[in-house]
């Protein structure tokens, strides 16, 4: 049997490649960004309420809707917040009932995981969060303080706060809400309160309480922008005007107007 000459090998070979790099050609091209200049507007689907990211209040409407409303202004395009009673009540963002028709973005904690970007693409971390506590003075110690817990963000390890707290033996109180949780910080009826870091600083900023990480073995997890996957034009101009707002003092002076206390120390038990 004649042997085939080794360049109809490397000819098919090559043919292959091309055929390859034209599909791609021929794929439709990424109209992201195009079809938001097209709209004149950016839609965000938010939680219905989770201070201070997302406050309801047009006066003050919360630190992620300012920061998009920032970003639409710079893309010279209006802005629709669609608020959705599903996000922040579950940890997996497929069951938020989200679609393109309602928004290209999404914000007010979308907490960057591997379970988040198997289903978002997401936009460099713009806060970061984990488990804080606050307590008009940091105690060298838990056992048998009373701590309150709200859980707010999901997406944080809880199991792990759970048994570190029991390890502490600390006297823990479930507590069904921020205002609450505030509430029982500022009459004196819990000792401490333990909550993820954007909701614990706040708490701490606007009762003039001091805050701490707790052990960084509980996590620290970046909070961000979430986007449709296959949006790259969009995304590669959002994470630079992202970028140039921060540069600009924006991120520094959101935090300052919603009282998002900084925190300098990681919680250090006896």
């Amino acid at each position: 049997m004649k042997e085939r000459p080794r360049w109809v090998g490397d000819l098919i070979t090559v043919a292959a490649v091309a055929a390859l790099f034209g599909a791609v050609y021929l794929l439709p091209s990424d109209t992201s960004l195009a079809e938001v200049k097209r709209a004149g507007v950016l839609r965000v689907c938010v939680p219905t309420f989770y201070p201070p990211l997302v406050t309801g209040r047009p006066e003050e409407p919360g630190f992620d809707v300012e920061f998009v409303q920032a970003v639409a202004k710079r893309l010279d395009v209006g802005v629709v917040v669609n608020p959705n009673a599903a996000m922040g009540r579950d940890f997996n963002p497929r069951n938020w009932n989200v679609t393109r028709a309602q928004c290209q973005m999404l914000a007010g904690g979308v907490v960057v995981s591997d379970l988040t970007r198997s289903f978002l693409d997401t936009t460099p971390p713009h806060l970061q969060t984990g488990w804080a506590l606050a307590a008009a003075k940091i105690p060298t110690s838990l056992e048998g303080v009373k701590v309150g817990f709200y859980a707010g963000l999901v997406g944080l390890d809880r199991i792990a706060l759970s048994r570190f707290l029991r390890v502490q033996k600390a006297s823990i109180e479930i507590i069904a809400s921020a205002e609450a949780l505030a509430d029982g910080l500022r009459s004196g009826r819990i000792d401490a309160g333990v909550s993820e870091a954007l909701m614990a600083r706040q708490i701490a900023g606007t009762l003039g309480l001091q805050v701490a990480w707790l052990p960084e073995s509980l996590g620290r997890y970046p909070v961000s922008f979430g986007l449709w996957k296959g949006d790259l034009t969009l995304k590669r101009r959002l994470v630079d005007v992202i970028a140039d707002l921060d540069r600009g003092g924006l991120t520094r002076e959101l935090a300052r107007r919603y009282r998002i206390a900084p925190i300098d120390a990681t919680l250090s038990l006896n």
